[in-house]
């Protein structure tokens, strides 16, 4: 991490670079970060690896369009050559649409809380020592593990030619653990802020991993009730960010969002927003635009409300700016870093209760979510725990399934949401994720099968 102070005269110094270079206007990122992760397999530690890393991001706004560069050395003859280099690609970029200019209403920051320091301290070796005591639980069931346990803390500065200025400090703690027995593998994961528990979360895969063991079914093709725990929640709003929310899905026409604003296009259950208050999600405070943080429907109880806009975009398109810019120029131009779905009133176990016919979802993989954009149809597998619910009960283990569902109509069928939510890492997202609760689906679209359990 660096100080305000030295990250401020970087900006200041790539700033004063781009007014020299021709820039009318322009605006910086400086990110500074100390991470650590430890990977594991076959329940042995075998990579352990810290970095300290940090880079320069510069966007000028030359005859009304934007170029970018970046660069991770910061001496003052690199930061003008990677000015010049911005001024370049400005040059050969088109005019930017209704742009009205770069941030500059410096309104006041949300206080929240985004540093713990016991996260930003922990040593590798309290780290192994955590994965040993997950080891060892874990083989009293014929468990090995694998996955990976990461911390890290960061420091963000962000500065314009305008006077904006923000600076913050933040850690992070996430783990992924797959359980893997004879019959079965399990999954379980978690972040946070503050350091995650990896030992817990060991137990969690185990249960999944050891659960109906000896009791494998087979099920034919279909549409079934499911039970759709965070993780698989999370692949697919992911999916969303790119191919629905963002500000560049909305323009070219491949969101489902088109057409849509204030219009009920699933169920009155479902809410998704991008929420960096909630302090039972991970907090931040500001846009890499320096735009305050604040929470944003993007659909209300069923209704489309608007996409993630960035300031370009914003203007673009003829939205109010939501704070989503968390890549200076970047194509997606607005992405949710913060994705929050409302949960609702009941339990995990009530919804396997309540279930005739169904299946359990631990986590989706291999996802494909380009199928067709404007109904959110996505195609992929289950994964590390799949389940035959019958009468309300978990009678049996399940091989991984292939399905093929529009994710428009998934959301105009939920049946029930748990009160309990849980967080989700995303791997290009070191600001944010997705909190989720427990789903209850009808009728999603089984495919086939894989072999495999």
């Amino acid at each position: 991490m660096r100080t305000n102070a030295d990250s401020f005269a970087i900006l200041e110094s790539a700033l004063n670079a781009a007014n020299a270079a021709g820039a009318s206007e322009a605006d910086a990122v400086f990110e500074s970060t100390d991470q650590n992760i430890s990977r594991f397999a076959n329940s042995n530690l075998h990579q352990n690896m810290s970095e300290v890393s940090a880079e320069l991001t510069l966007r000028v706004i030359v005859d009304d369009a934007m170029g970018v560069a970046s660069t991770t050395v910061f001496d003052a003859g690199e930061i003008a050559r990677t000015a010049a280099l911005a001024r370049e690609a400005a040059k050969h970029s088109d005019a930017l649409q209704n742009f009205s200019g770069l941030y500059r209403a410096n309104e006041p920051l949300p206080e929240v809380r985004t540093f713990d320091d016991a996260t930003a301290a922990i040593a590798p070796a309290a780290k192994a020592r955590a994965l040993r005591e997950m080891f060892d639980r874990g083989s009293k069931f014929n468990i090995q593990f694998a996955g990976a346990y990461g911390t890290g803390a960061s420091s963000i500065a962000v500065a314009n030619s305008h006077g904006i200025r923000r600076y913050c400090t933040v850690t992070s703690s996430d783990a992924t653990v797959i359980a893997i027995g004879a019959n079965g593998s399990g999954y379980a994961t978690a972040l946070d802020r503050a350091n995650v528990d990896v030992v817990t979360l060991g137990d969690e895969a185990t249960f999944k991993a050891t659960l109906c063991k000896d009791t494998i079914e087979d099920i034919e093709p279909g549409a079934y009730d499911v039970i759709l725990e965070p993780p698989a929640t999370a692949e697919v709003v992911d999916w969303m960010n790119l191919i629905t929310l963002s500000g560049s899905a909305y323009d070219d026409g491949s969101s489902f969002f088109v057409n849509n604003i204030g219009k009920q296009v699933v169920g009155t259950n479902f809410t998704l927003a991008d929420d960096a208050l909630d302090p039972d999600f991970l907090p931040f405070p500001f846009d890499l635009e320096g735009l305050p943080k604040r929470r944003v429907a993007l659909i209300e109880r069923g209704i489309v409300r608007t996409p993630a806009v960035d300031k370009v975009y914003a203007d673009r398109l003829g939205f109010a700016p939501t704070a989503t810019c968390w890549n200076l120029g970047g194509t997606e131009h607005g992405s949710a870093f913060h994705l929050s779905i409302d949960g609702g009133d009941a339990t995990r176990e009530e919804l396997i209760r309540s279930t005739k016919h169904g299946i359990w979802v631990t986590r989706f993989n291999y996802v494909n979510g380009l199928l067709e954009p404007k109904t959110a149809l996505m195609t992929g597998t289950t994964r590390d725990g799949t389940f035959l619910i019958r009468d309300g009960e978990v009678v049996a283990r399940l091989p991984n399934l292939r399905w093929t569902q529009s994710i428009v109509e998934a959301f105009s069928r939920i049946e029930g949401l748990t009160r309990e939510r849980r967080r989700v890492a995303t791997w290009y997202n070191h600001f944010g994720g997705t909190i989720a609760p427990v789903l209850k689906i009808g009728g999603w679209n089984f495919t086939g099968k894989q072999s495999a359990v």
